[in-house]
């Protein structure tokens, strides 16, 4: 009894294990259950991914550590050395990947030295009107890449290299108003081209070609008429603007326009703005000398001699007549430079000095010897000059005036003298026969003077402001004073 049979404690094992085998299989499957479960969660999902993915990698590759792990590996294989056995695989794997990175990385690198060039050309400048020499121009730049950097070459650059590399100039003339410009660029991975055409799209400033007076001689208090004489290189409608500096116009935006100067004797500025339909503008001056109106000769003293040879138009005396050169007083003549210098006695000047300012030349004739005779001619002339500059660049025409300052050197003060306006001329080689320096000649005989003097100067701009002389100069020798008198 006490004894129990062997069979009857192999049948309760037995019967325990069938009840223990389904539990086993019902945890396993809901361990299993659960683990794929929590892959729906993002975090987890995320940290997993990578491992899962490399399992799948190494799977498909036949990783040839993971191969001999499983086909070597035993029921006895330590935990350490399974282990091992797995970072020995990520370390194979880890080489194995990042060589084809280093390989790509020198593809990119090769790729990017040996790259073909591009171009591009590109106006930064123009167009635009350069005056001076009747141009139009623009300025190209290339824009470049590749590698090695390229060399650009243009077909034309008349800045000749000036503005820099990869940069050029092209000047437009009228009469060949269009140009297509190319550039290459080149290295070592081949050559690349570009084109652009520029065509002449300047507006050009109106050109004056001068103001036109009326008269030559300007008194006060009289009206003259006012012409400018301008043309537009494009052929554009011009419009007129005129400023005076003394006396009053009849109308101010006109091609010509009346002046009444002023009751005031003194030197006047007319200017002129000439505008063309699309803005472009130009000026231009000049200055003149308003002087008291010539008294005539009825109102000298009957008693005067000159007034009663005067008479005889007729006499054989008259026709025949004398010819004398009158002698000049060196000393009384010379040049002054407004506000400045002083140059009694030597050379006339006028123009501007290399201080850039207004120099007025003097000579005074001695006409003692004419007193009580009658002036049949007169002829004034200056010979031999010497230019200095480009005057006539700037000023407009050249000045004689009768002026009046004594039997004395000149002085700065003599500037400022009221003078009556003789003759203008454009050409330094000058004879003046004008029968208004007739006149002022015998005024002066009739009034007794020992003294006829004269001074000339520039009407325009007092100056260019390029800090040199730009005038005429003349030798007192050079100027001569002839008269032919009864």
């Amino acid at each position: 009894m006490e004894n129990h049979s062997p069979k009857k404690s192999n049948s309760r094992k037995r019967e325990k294990l069938y009840f223990l085998i389904p539990i086993i299989i019902l945890v396993f499957i809901a361990l299993a259950s659960w683990s794929w479960l929590m892959l729906l969660s993002p975090a987890v999902s995320s940290y997993a991914e990578p491992y899962i993915n490399k399992y799948f990698k190494n799977l498909i590759a036949g990783n040839a550590s993971d191969t001999t792990v499983a086909s070597s590996g035993t029921i006895g294989d330590s935990p350490e050395e399974s282990e091992d056995g797995k970072n020995s695989g990520s370390s194979d794997q880890s080489d194995n990947t990042a060589k084809p990175e280093n390989t790509g990385k020198e593809s990119a690198t090769s790729s990017k030295e040996n790259s073909r060039p591009t171009i591009d050309l590109q106006i930064y400048e123009g167009p635009v009107y350069s005056a001076g020499d009747d141009t139009c121009y623009y300025r190209v730049k290339a824009v470049v890449t590749g590698n090695p950097k390229p060399q650009v070459k243009f077909s034309r650059d008349d800045s000749r290299g000036s503005l820099g590399p990869g940069t050029a100039q092209i000047n437009l003339k009228r009469n060949s108003p269009s140009y297509a410009l190319t550039a290459t660029a080149t290295n070592a991975s081949g050559t690349a081209m570009d084109s652009i055409i520029l065509n002449w799209g300047c507006n050009s400033n109106p050109v004056i070609s001068e103001i036109k007076l009326s008269s030559d001689i300007i008194y006060v208090s009289r009206q003259y008429d006012l012409l400018v004489v301008a043309t537009d290189p494009d052929g554009d409608k011009l419009s007129y603007k005129w400023a005076v500096s003394g006396g009053t116009l009849s109308a101010d935006n006109s091609e010509s326009v009346k002046w009444t100067a002023p009751a005031t004797p003194d030197n006047y500025e007319l200017k002129i703005e000439v505008s063309d339909s699309k803005g472009a503008k130009t000026s231009k001056s000049i200055s003149v000398y308003a002087g008291t109106v010539a008294a005539t000769e009825t109102t000298a003293a009957p008693t005067s001699p000159a007034e009663t040879t005067a008479g005889a138009t007729t006499s054989t005396t008259e026709a025949a007549g004398s010819s004398v050169n009158l002698p000049k007083v060196a000393s009384e003549g010379g040049y002054l430079e407004y506000g400045g210098q002083t140059y009694p006695g030597g050379n006339l000047y006028a123009g501007d000095s290399v201080n850039n300012k207004p120099c007025l030349g003097f000579i005074s004739f001695n006409i003692a010897s004419l007193s009580g005779k009658v002036v049949k001619s007169v002829s004034l002339s200056f010979s031999n000059p010497s230019v200095s500059g480009e005057p006539m660049a700037y000023l407009d025409s050249f000045w004689i005036n009768v002026v009046d300052w004594g039997a004395e050197p000149i002085v700065q003060n003599d500037f400022n003298l009221i003078g009556i306006a003789i003759q203008s001329f454009i050409n330094p080689n000058i004879t003046c026969t004008s029968d208004n320096l007739k006149s002022e000649l015998q005024k002066a005989i009739n009034a007794g003077k020992s003294r006829f003097q004269i001074r000339v100067h520039f009407a325009g701009p007092y100056t260019d402001n390029d800090n040199a002389k730009d005038g005429w100069e003349y030798s007192q020798n050079s100027i001569n004073l002839n008269v032919t008198y009864n």
